[in-house]
């Protein structure tokens, strides 16, 4: 019999392997401690004797952790994977379900985690001799009546935040959710940590919805039992910090210094491989497929970050035994892989992030990781998947200067403090979408609409959104769109896992939904004319359907791989309402900036091997053969540098610029614990705004939050620019030729930091229109115009005065696309690409002249 991890020790001893650095993860023995006496003297003495506290003890943090909460305290408990965090909070409910009448909700992060602890807490119930009923699911799966059954009759309610969010809260007021949060004892949440960003700071306003609304249904009813709020994590930096800005509420903690569980061993290696694409994933195939063909026992888990570059990996390695597991597929597909998974049936999987939290799996043995993990965070994670019940390794394959490129080495990776959760409760469309829901749970509940509800610890920008989301209220035209997608159904419009960003459900021609998708994912995965994998399959995407937010897919096997052709433009301006709290640092020579960003994102067609596919071309025989894009305003760090070696339209100052751009957002996101797709960068492409009218730049580049609305996640950029150059500096030093910049590109930008000073720019060169001309877009530019709230891109055909309101506006008609011919106000107008320019036109003599150019043939 042969484990996979004897495989894979085998393939590294047989040199088939490039080892770039090894890590040994020492075993730990237990430390145990007595069992408090609420506990020990309980109704949970017998059960307790009877199994994991036989001997009057526990693991030293979980007797710990029970001392604080038998005192009443709120309790985090940051330990380690594999620690037995779940048993601390269970034996809490479980004491509750014994000798208390009140009942727990319990919330986890995704529903393969909810699944895989369900059979836990009903055989805890099973074994305390209580009800069938005891425990049940609130999920999107989770038909309506069970769902009221389980608000009737469950005294554990496990639950999605979404489920909460989406179906809960929209009835709050209904007597049987008032019943319920009167009589909750327990608020649990686990694997903390995943609340982070967009998720997390949705969720943050969530839990103060439901604590408001609980604090208004107790006051109603005239009940008064306490409720304690427990969270679990693995992975995070000051765990108490990240609860208080979560929920509002103060804690206790228990951390890894506490932790009493025995680890196992474990292998931590850097295997030298290609960089991200095609080659780093042709390596994870190989290793995975001699793994299936020479272990005879045990499992493996392989990690990538895109969802279809698992897809790829698992159809190229083309074993029933070996299954993709990504966020996206029906309920059926995900539960029968987990079901399969924790009954030891498959040799391996290849999954995204969706696998590494807490779902208890003995027989992963080893886990390849597909390049650097994008934190600290999701390493610990990842790590913590393998060897939980023996010995196991863990192998990041990745380019041999991965870690020294960014001044690191693997040692240091693994060494360093995790980052913290970082939370951005001041987003206004956050903001704008969670004061929509709270004001409908208000006016069922009978709260004062007037201002958030009392008693409940809301962020002090969250007054003013609050007023604006309003009914009748005025809101500036930035509010225009998230009020339109929330419309009259916050609760299903306004998902917790996104911002103004609209989902797509992917169907069939016959009308089947095999899974749902993100705009922000669909433009790069599901794109017209793509091959988009579902379950190793190949399926074909015949067109998107907006009347239904739907994309239609057909069965394809000789479908061959696309690559989309994505383009980003950035309109950036510097005036005060643009600057962010005067964040702004100049030079003769320059700009730092921290500003807000109107992006558009779009894909132009599609690539079938060195063949190009460009909608333009591609509609003229099929109409749904169209560009989709989104358009957002965001916040980001523009860098603008007028000095000759990084400014001008050529080949070497634009790929000058291409490499700062990606190394500061590669630095940001590795030392901040950025997802790699909540911020993005631009070195072409770019617009720089004054007094309205657009200039192109070609000294510019901008790191932005690839989020609606921002979440400041780039603002250290700004404060701690300096910093994240030496960092560069150092790397380039570590790594020489293999570093993310040269060394002789961060002294260049080290000392153009010198003469940084605080306060605005001197103004550039603008257009100036002479005396009765007007600066327009010349006819013929390829630009975007706003439709209901979206950008579309049109090609202008001329300008012209109208009569409006007492005066005359300046307006374009443009080409719908084979529908008539549009109109277009001149301030609803934005460019896009690079297929535009400026004129001056006289609208009495119809005479127009090309606008004045710089050297470089740009305005």
């Amino acid at each position: 019999m042969t484990s996979v991890l004897n495989a894979f020790e085998a393939m590294i001893a047989s040199g088939d392997l490039t080892v770039v650095e090894t890590l040994i993860a020492e075993a730990r023995a237990e430390r145990r401690a007595m069992i408090p006496p609420t506990y020990a003297d309980g109704p949970l003495r017998e059960w307790l004797n009877s199994g994991v506290g036989a001997g009057g003890s526990l693991w030293n943090h979980q007797s710990l952790a029970l001392e604080i909460l038998a005192r009443g305290d709120n309790l985090v408990v940051g330990t380690g994977t594999a620690s037995g965090k779940s048993l601390i909070f269970q034996l809490a409910v479980a004491q509750e379900l014994l000798a208390g009448e009140g009942r727990a909700l319990v919330l986890y992060p995704l529903k393969a985690l909810l699944s895989d602890q369900s059979e836990r807490w009903t055989k805890l119930a099973r074994e305390m001799g209580l009800p069938q009923n005891t425990v049940a699911e609130i999920h999107g799966q989770v038909l309506a009546d069970d769902r009221m059954d389980a608000v009737r009759n469950a005294r554990v309610i496990l639950a999605t935040p979404d489920a909460i969010h989406a179906w809960m809260m929209r009835q709050v007021a209904l007597p049987v959710m008032r019943e319920l949060l009167c009589s909750l004892r327990y608020l649990i949440l686990d694997e903390a940590h995943i609340y982070e960003s967009v998720f997390g700071s949705n969720v943050a306003y969530l839990l103060r919805r439901l604590l408001a609304a609980r604090r208004r249904a107790c006051r109603d009813k005239n009940v008064s039992r306490p409720l304690q709020i427990i969270g679990a994590t693995a992975t995070i930096a000051d765990p108490a910090e990240h609860m208080l800005n979560l929920t509002g509420w103060p804690f206790s903690v228990i951390t890894d210094a506490d932790d009493g569980s025995p680890t196992h061993g474990r292998t931590l290696l850097h295997l030298e491989g290609p960089d991200f694409g095609g080659a780093a994933e042709a390596m994870i195939v190989d290793v995975c497929s001699r793994l299936v063909a020479e272990a005879t026992e045990g499992s493996f888990i392989a990690f990538h970050d895109s969802r279809q570059g698992v897809e790829r990996v698992a159809s190229r390695i083309n074993d029933d035994n070996v299954l993709p597991y990504r966020s996206g597929y029906e309920v059926k597909d995900r539960t029968s892989i987990e079901k399969r998974l924790r009954r030891g049936q498959l040799r391996g999987v290849v999954s995204t992030p969706a696998l590494e939290l807490g779902i208890d799996i003995s027989e992963f043995l080893v886990g390849l990781n597909a390049g650097v993990p994008q934190s600290k965070k999701a390493f610990r994670q990842r790590l913590g998947r393998v060897g939980r019940a023996s010995k196991g390794a863990f192998a990041v394959i990745a380019p041999r200067h991965a870690f020294t490129r960014y001044g690191s080495s693997f040692a240091d990776y693994y060494a360093g403090s995790v980052e913290p959760a970082h939370l951005y409760l001041g987003n206004r469309f956050i903001q704008f979408a969670q004061a929509r829901c709270l004001m409908d749970e208000s006016e069922g509940l009978g709260t004062d609409t007037k201002e958030p509800p009392p008693g409940v610890s809301w962020p002090d920008s969250f007054q003013d959104v609050f007023n604006l989301a309003k009914p009748g209220a005025r809101k500036p035209r930035e509010f225009d769109f998230i009020s339109q997608l929330g419309s009259d159904a916050p609760h299903f419009n306004y998902p917790l896992r996104q911002v103004g960003e609209q989902s797509y459900t992917l169907k069939t021609k016959a009308g089947e939904e095999v899974g749902t998708i993100a705009l922000n994912q669909a433009i790069r995965e599901a794109y017209p004319g793509a091959t988009y994998l579902h379950l190793r399959k190949p399926l074909h995407i015949i067109e998107w359907r907006s009347f239904d937010r739907s994309i239609r897919v057909d069965a394809s096997n000789k479908a061959p791989p696309t690559k989309p052709i994505l383009r980003k433009t950035v309109n950036v301006g510097f005036g005060p309402e643009e600057i962010v709290n005067g964040r702004i640092r100049s030079s003769a020579s320059g700009v730092l900036a921290e500003v807000m960003l109107q992006v558009n994102e779009s894909v132009e067609g599609y690539r079938i091997a060195q063949n190009t596919y460009a909608y333009k071309d591609l509609r003229q025989l099929n109409p749904q053969m169209n560009r989709k894009q989104r358009d957002f305003r965001t916040t980001g760090v523009v860098l603008r540098i007028t000095e000759d070696w990084f400014a001008g339209g050529g080949q070497t100052q634009s790929r000058i610029r291409q490499m700062v751009a990606e190394a500061l957002a590669d630095i940001l996101k590795r030392e901040r614990s950025v997802s790699p797709n909540d911020v993005d960068h631009a070195h072409t492409h770019i617009a720089i705004y004054h007094n309205g009218t657009p200039r192109r730049a070609t000294d510019t580049i901008v790191i932005y939050d690839s989020i609606y609305g921002g979440l400041r996640l780039t603002e250290t950029l700004y404060d701690e620019f300096e910093l994240y150059l030496a960092k560069l500096n150092r790397a380039a030093d570590l790594a020489g030729d293999q570093a993310a910049l040269p060394f002789h590109i961060t002294q260049k930008l080290r000392a153009w930091t010198l003469d940084l000073q605080q306060g605005t720019p001197t103004p550039d060169r603008i257009l100036t229109a002479p005396e009765g001309e007007f600066i327009i877009y010349t006819p013929g530019s390829i630009v975007s115009v706003m439709q209901q709230g979206v950008l579309l891109e049109r090609t202008l055909i001329e300008p012209q005065m109208l009569p409006f309101g007492g005066e005359e506006m300046l307006v374009y008609s443009y080409d719908t696309g084979g529908r008539g011919i549009g109109m277009v106000p001149h301030d609803q107008v934005q460019p896009t690409g690079n297929e535009w320019s400026m004129s001056y036109w006289n609208p009495v003599t119809r005479v127009m002249t090309a606008a004045d150019v710089d050297d470089d043939g740009l305005f």
